[in-house]
């Protein structure tokens, strides 16, 4: 029933690796710093929510970051996304 927890963290660590690459490629090609964190934020956030109901998370003893990447991370993302549009409608 439950995969192995090191490969769900590897899994995991390469996603949020690979969201660490898009959001630099999306700074250097657009100067935007606000912009390419929000990129990392999200992405990061969906590298671990692809893994929320594994076992790495009871066996590391990161239940706190499973609720965090659940119920916290999200409303984070949101007021970023949010606060991202409404600088951008201020500037227009």
């Amino acid at each position: 029933m439950f995969s192995d927890p090191s490969f769900d963290l590897s899994v995991s660590l390469t996603f949020l690796g690979l969201s660490f690459l898009i959001a630099l490629v999306i700074w250097a090609i657009t100067k935007k710093r606000f912009l390419s964190l929000i990129i990392f934020s999200v992405l990061g956030n969906l590298s671990f929510l692809v893994n929320i109901g594994s076992f790495m998370f009871d066996s590391y003893s990161l239940k706190w970051f499973q609720y965090f990447s659940l119920f916290i991370w999200p409303i984070l993302n949101i007021y970023l996304i949010i606060s991202y549009f409404s600088k951008k409608n201020e500037k227009n």
